[in-house]
């Protein structure tokens, strides 16, 4: 991502929102995206990367590395459009994103942050994740658990 995408981002998420009512509208603004973006410049261990196809943009991922007993990977944030969802894309590029993180850095266990307004938890379980915990704290808006997938080896 460059500085220059986060306007993208920023519409992207307000048009997802729009349809899937994923925040309440005054917790986000652009200044906010501009902040979560400048945290990744600042920790090597975060990521926020673009998802694009034929140079439009499609989505986001947004995360970070945690060195527990190995590598691990903490997703926070994974938006799609919707279009791109069906038809087992989101899965396929679930998967070339934890291959990257496998074959780069060796990461064998992806975690992901969900929260109960998502209604994903098919999305996730089809892709080989399995319940973990529910977070101990209440954000404002939602209730968070956590997914997790272990890789062999």
């Amino acid at each position: 991502m460059k500085k220059e995408d986060l306007g993208d981002i920023y519409d992207l998420i307000k048009e997802l929102n729009y349809k899937q009512n994923l925040y309440r509208d005054n917790n986000l603004n652009f200044d906010y995206i501009k902040r979560r973006y400048i945290e990744t410049l600042a920790n090597s261990m975060e990521y926020f990367c673009g998802i694009y196809i034929n140079d439009e943009l499609i989505g986001f991922l947004k995360g970070r590395l945690e060195v527990k007993d190995d590598l691990e990977s903490l997703l926070m944030a994974l938006y799609i459009k919707e279009n791109y969802t069906k038809d087992k894309q989101g899965n396929n590029i679930l998967k070339n994103f934890e291959d990257y993180l496998h074959s780069v850095y060796n990461v064998k266990v992806f975690n992901v942050i969900v929260n109960d307004k998502c209604e994903c938890d098919k999305f996730w379980e089809e892709n080989g994740y399995n319940f973990n915990r529910k977070l101990n704290y209440q954000d404002e808006v939602y209730n968070s658990y956590i997914y997790t997938k272990r890789r062999g080896g």
